[in-house]
């Protein structure tokens, strides 16, 4: 027999103890069904987290190394400069003319920061007095990819990050050396 439970309250109908056993048992089993859901989905969160920590401190744990180089509309490459950037802190450098010391070529300072899709945000400064070139501002970079930017008429800046120590660092540093390699004739 089905009774409304407003039906029941006005009516003073108390339903047998059998019913209280099974309305206990589907709110316990329910119950015990969420608790266990949420353990496991907060396991699997920790087991994610600690996963991402470890391979950060595996592909990452120094820095991000840095390539900026300004480059002509043909390619030629007018100025380098590479540093590795300790993640949050200030790095620079400073190039100077080897045949007047008090000459400074470049300056160059940046930081960086990991962002949580993987891209490094390269917070940047650089002054070419050579090239006229001032300029300062942020540019986000996909590990191992260079990214350009244009930065006058007939140049662009080109900015390249990879994480150190990682194997996309161990791969960038082998390529250069195969390019600058004397190939055998």
């Amino acid at each position: 027999m089905r009774i409304h439970w407003a039906v029941a309250a006005v009516v003073g109908y108390h339903p047998p103890l059998g019913m209280h056993v099974k309305t206990f048992s589907v709110a316990a089993i329910l119950a015990v069904a969420f608790l266990v859901g949420a353990a496991s989905a907060e396991g699997i969160v920790r087991v994610r987290t600690a996963q991402a920590v470890t391979t950060s401190a595996r592909d990452g744990s120094i820095g991000e190394f840095v390539s900026f180089e300004v480059r002509s509309q043909d390619g030629t490459t007018l100025a380098k400069s590479r540093l590795v950037s300790p993640e949050g802190k200030l790095a620079s450098v400073m190039v100077r003319d080897p045949a007047d010391p008090a000459s400074v070529r470049m300056q160059l300072r940046i930081s960086t920061s990991r962002e949580a899709s993987g891209s490094v945000c390269v917070n940047y400064a650089v002054q070419i007095p050579e090239l006229a070139v001032v300029l300062s501002g942020r540019v986000w970079v996909k590990p191992g990819v260079e990214s350009t930017l244009p930065i006058g008429p007939d140049m662009v800046a080109v900015f390249t990050a990879v994480p150190v120590p990682s194997k996309a660092f161990d791969r960038l540093i082998e390529s250069e050396r195969a390019r600058k390699a004397p190939r055998a004739s």
